[in-house]
């Protein structure tokens, strides 16, 4: 038992031990968004409005880094160590042809892996949930609610548009379309994303935000169903993109 020394009239101070208040009781955890130039901010990311974006405990969290760092360590992987085998085997049997078409074969596929999995360290993903989507990428988190989102689709290319070839990581993503022309004004800290072209169907605006996704994985229909469980009325499904005809 501890003994302490109370002046006479003072009250005497709680006891650690006991029904006393716990570390854990004085400090309940926070989410916690770190903004470049500044200090924390709890509660979840801020809006540019002044509302903030409070994600809930059983919000979804799609980590888009990580399906792009799988397919690196896997497919990557995989081929680059078939690339080395059949490598090796040409130096027992350099006349082989076959080895030499499938070497070359296994390093365009190891080449292919490793530029489709730009980003697997950023940290990019979303949060999703009932109040709000929440794009995340290199530590910073931006929060929007979904009473300013229109809609939310999966936009996909085809391996060749307007005769060249389009990048793997560039094949796939998620758009958000804003519900109001104001929307780029609150939201500054999106305009990286933000891209304009002739809308996908009818009824969208020609501004929207551009996520790309990873090949090679389930975000399309994690992300879908996320989305479809938190806010159905925006999700519009998958479509194809057209991208503008370049200039010549």
């Amino acid at each position: 038992m501890e003994r302490r020394n109370v002046p006479p009239g003072e009250p005497a101070p709680p006891s650690a031990s006991g029904g006393g208040s716990t570390r854990q009781d004085a400090y309940p955890a926070t989410r916690v968004q770190r903004r470049a130039g500044g200090a924390p901010n709890s509660a979840g990311p801020e809006r540019a409005g002044g509302r903030a974006v409070l994600l809930g405990e059983h919000a979804r969290d799609i980590d888009v880094s990580a399906a792009a760092f799988r397919n690196l360590a896997v497919g990557g992987g995989i081929s680059g160590f078939l690339t080395v085998l059949c490598a090796a085997a040409l130096v027992d049997s350099p006349g082989g042809v076959w080895l030499w078409i499938w070497q070359l074969v296994f390093g365009v596929c190891f080449v292919w892996f490793i530029t489709s999995a730009k980003g697997s360290l950023s940290g990019r993903g979303f949060l999703v949930d009932q109040r709000g989507i929440c794009p995340r990428t290199s530590g910073e988190v931006f929060g929007v609610p979904w009473d300013e989102v229109a809609a939310v689709g999966i936009g996909s290319l085809r391996p060749i548009e307007n005769r060249r070839l389009v990048h793997p990581e560039r094949r796939r993503c998620l758009e958000l379309f804003p519900a109001d022309s104001a929307f780029p004004g609150r939201h500054p800290e999106l305009e990286r994303w933000r891209v304009e072209e002739s809308p996908p169907m009818q009824g969208l605006p020609s501004v929207r935000y551009r996520f790309h996704l990873p090949v090679l994985s389930r975000l399309p229909k994690r992300l879908e169903q996320a989305v479809q469980a938190a806010a159905p009325r925006v999700w519009v499904g998958n479509y194809r993109r057209r991208p503008p005809t370049p200039e010549t």
